[in-house]
């Protein structure tokens, strides 16, 4: 609809007069559309259309923050993009004995650089050609609302950043293990990760740091689920051979292990410099749910 619309926007209104008439119906339906939106979004509290967006939910509570998310992110914006339009429309109706032969010359300019010919063959090329031209300009606008849409959606996880510093999808102990790497290795290691859980994301996040998985042959088509559900098969330390540490020369072995067949509650206080990650600076006296001990290779030792 964008497309065809410009289209003819500068096709059928390539005259002055009909171009200013065009302009002052089209600007003053946005003045007035825009000055009721502003007024509604700022004069509506957000955390009604937040309620009203959550009464509307019936997903579990991912919907209901995404619900959320989005509502936020698009009446936030709508409060300074209304009283913007309201502001660009006043200033074009001002300024519409300028704008209208302007846009009406552009209108002509179009015409001419599209046209082939006089002949009526050429009429069908031209027509064609404007016609590649409105596809190209409702495909552009279409992929640019969709881009809009998606990025108010993903406002609850990135807001206005990305990446590093949101870690979207991740669980809190998923978190945790990245900011306590981030911090205990250099960004030039190369780390042994040890898992029952599939952990590949950790080579992005992590970046430089060059990470190595190796996944047990019973958990490599095996779909996780959601808070240890599905257990999976996973390496020890001690499964590893000698001679696969010795050709990998990591820096650092990273054990990680979240389900009751791995955690050796005997050994989940082993690592010192996580318990102080957990405790904020402080050795914790809380009793960690899962298994972490990062230690430096080849001085590690196998437990």
């Amino acid at each position: 609809m964008g497309g065809l619309l410009y289209l003819s926007f500068f096709i059928c209104f390539a005259n002055d007069h009909r171009m200013q008439r065009f302009l002052k119906i089209i600007l003053s339906v946005m003045l007035c559309g825009a000055a009721w939106l502003s007024f509604d979004a700022w004069y509506t509290p957000l955390e009604v259309r937040q309620q009203a967006a959550a009464a509307r939910v019936t997903g579990g509570p991912d919907e209901f923050a995404a619900a959320k998310a989005f509502t936020e992110a698009l009446w936030g914006s709508m409060r300074w993009a209304a009283p913007l339009a309201v502001l660009v429309a006043l200033v074009a109706l001002f300024q519409l004995h300028r704008l209208a032969p302007f846009l009406s010359s552009a209108g002509r300019g179009f015409q001419a650089a599209t046209a082939t010919g006089n002949e009526p063959h050429d009429a069908r090329q031209t027509w064609l050609i404007r016609g590649f031209v409105a596809a190209w300009l409702i495909i552009a606008m279409t992929q640019f609302g969709e881009s809009v849409v998606q990025r108010m959606r993903d406002w609850q996880s990135y807001g206005l950043h990305a990446g590093q510093t949101s870690l979207p999808n991740l669980s809190d102990t998923n978190y945790l293990l990245i900011r306590y790497l981030e911090e205990a290795t250099p960004p030039d290691a190369k780390i042994l990760v040890l898992s029952d859980q599939k952990l590949f994301f950790l080579s992005y996040y992590l970046l430089p740091r060059r990470l190595y998985h190796p996944m047990h042959p019973d958990s490599e088509f095996v779909i996780p689920l959601a808070q240890g559900e599905r257990q999976l098969a996973a390496y020890t330390r001690v499964d590893l051979p000698a001679q696969y540490l010795e050709e990998l020369q990591p820096d650092y072995v990273l054990e990680y292990f979240e389900g009751e067949a791995f955690v050796d509650p005997a050994r989940v206080r082993e690592d010192q410099g996580w318990l102080r990650f957990l405790g904020q600076g402080k050795v914790t006296t809380e009793q960690p749910r899962i298994q972490v001990i990062l230690r430096p290779y080849p001085s590690e030792g196998t437990p």
